[in-house]
């Protein structure tokens, strides 16, 4: 009897660990692509980071956060859109480099591992007005505001 138990908690416990390691899908380990944007600076420094992979899981990692956490899950047709989006604004064709005191980024990271990563905040400069809509839609959709 006292194996029976012992064997029926040693299942449970293998099923609980199987279920919930599947759904960790972690930006650093997801092999397809992902959208990350958010704006750091000022007077702390600090960070606001988002990722949103292909599949619609949002995660956030904030400050100086090691770790990024699971936000919301972003409905399918929206979700693909924002991929679409990207693609048909033609953002991957627009590169700059332009952090100032309080900056905004947009990040594509595609499944084939190529990376485009656009920066802008500084003083005086003025970002193509693409790249500031998109990056506000993606702010505006999520839950949480830092």
């Amino acid at each position: 009897m006292f194996l029976k138990i012992n064997l029926a908690i040693i299942l449970l416990m293998g099923f609980a660990f199987i279920s919930c390691s599947s759904r960790k899908e972690f930006p650093v380990r997801y092999k397809g692509d992902q959208i990350h944007f958010g704006q750091g600076g000022g007077f702390t420094g600090g960070v606001t980071y988002y990722a949103l992979l292909d599949n619609g899981r949002l995660y956030q990692l904030v400050d100086r956060d090691t770790i990024f956490t699971y936000q919301e899950t972003w409905k399918e047709p929206f979700t693909t859109q924002v991929f679409l989006s990207y693609e048909t604004l033609q953002l991957e064709k627009i590169s700059y480099y332009e952090p100032g005191d309080i900056y905004y980024f947009l990040e594509h990271k595609k499944s084939d591992g190529q990376l485009h990563r656009i920066t802008w905040g500084r003083n005086g400069f003025v970002p193509d007005p693409k790249v500031v809509n998109f990056y506000n839609l993606l702010y505006k959709s999520t839950k949480t505001k830092s």
